[in-house]
């Protein structure tokens, strides 16, 4: 058996339809879900992946995995993916960039900006301003979200002039979204350089959201 036949059949075989209807609820019914809480998905896909996931090709797992209905196999391909860090290449955008449509939602690109790009970029920061590029142009503003959460654990190695750039193009956006990931990226880096956010705050009129957000921890 390889992994997505393994997972298949042990994430169904714990199948829990109350788990199942409070988790479409928090999710706004816009996705199916098998019932699998958190931490039992983590046990179950860390055995699997011990036994099947090593010696598997990481793009075609991840790629069948997310394919799936279910939530919970999203997860998982997300998962699978930071599991195969030492293998990526090129293709790691591309799959990214054909995940993040407009049916996306914030559970899966808040994993695949900070937690997948964020490593990416830094793996192979030739690649990062095209895809910067091209995704700030998207009619799709999830991928945009992306742009601006990519180096939230990034501290000093923060690339600001970046950061501004894409935070003041996008500055205007009534998205929800957007206002808050603005926020949320301003308010992290304020605890590596918390007069630099203060002054970039000061100095450009944000949205009442994001400028609520970034300084939510400065005094």
């Amino acid at each position: 058996m390889n992994f997505v036949g393994a997972i298949k059949e042990a994430f169904y075989a714990l199948d829990n339809p109350e788990n199942a209807y409070w988790m479409r609820g928090y999710m706004r019914d816009q996705y199916p879900f098998i019932g699998i809480k958190k931490p039992e998905r983590t046990l179950v896909f860390k055995s699997l992946y011990m036994q099947f996931g090593r010696t598997e090709d990481w793009y075609e797992v991840c790629s069948e995995l997310f394919s799936l209905p279910e939530r919970e196999f999203q997860y998982a391909a997300m998962e699978y993916m930071l599991k195969a860090k030492k293998s990526w290449d090129s293709r790691v955008p591309d799959l990214i960039d054909s995940w993040v449509n407009a049916s996306t939602w914030w559970d899966v690109v808040d994993v695949l900006g900070p937690k997948v790009l964020g490593d990416y970029f830094l793996l192979f920061p030739d690649q990062r301003d095209w895809w910067v590029a091209r995704w700030m142009k998207s009619p799709i503003f999830w991928h945009q979200r992306l742009c601006i959460l990519f180096q939230l654990s990034y501290k000093s190695k923060t690339d600001l002039e970046l950061l501004r750039e894409v935070i003041l193009n996008l500055n205007k956006s009534n998205e929800f979204f957007i206002q808050k990931a603005i926020g949320w990226v301003l308010r992290q880096y304020a605890r590596t350089d918390a007069d630099w956010v203060r002054d970039f705050v000061e100095e450009n009129q944000l949205k009442p959201l994001s400028k609520r957000e970034a300084l939510k921890h400065i005094s």
